[in-house]
């Protein structure tokens, strides 16, 4: 049965290279270690790391749009470089935005006053 297990850092790393470097598919390495179907796809994307055949997973685009250029192995590293910290930077923004909003709920609370405007079309 299939669970959805929490793993280290080191521990998703390590399972990654068993599979990369083992002729295991993905879902023989789920099941070994009694994970989601899903899990190997989703950390090869969430550490940007090649596949077996060479390409990083890439999400499905909507209708025929096709992201496919020729980059350079340098390039591609600086792309990936700044697609982490561009993550990093939404992870923070939506933290201080969640933060804002149970502040401002907290407020509304506590004082018994609405705070937050509410449109009124006129």
């Amino acid at each position: 049965m299939s669970r959805n297990v929490k793993k280290s850092r080191e521990e998703s790393l390590e399972i990654l290279r068993e599979y990369l470097t083992t002729d295991q598919s993905k879902g023989a390495i789920c099941r070994k270690y009694g994970l989601n179907r899903n899990w190997v796809y989703t950390n090869l994307i969430k550490f940007a790391v090649a596949d077996k055949k060479g390409g990083l997973p890439m999400k499905k685009l909507p209708g025929n749009v096709s992201i496919e250029k020729n980059y350079h192995d340098s390039d591609r590293e600086d792309l990936l470089r700044r697609i982490r910290e561009l993550e990093i930077e939404l992870r923070k923004t939506e933290m201080a935005r969640d933060a804002y909003e149970e502040m401002i709920r907290l407020a509304e609370q506590y004082y018994n006053l609405p705070i937050r405007k509410k449109s009124v079309a006129k």
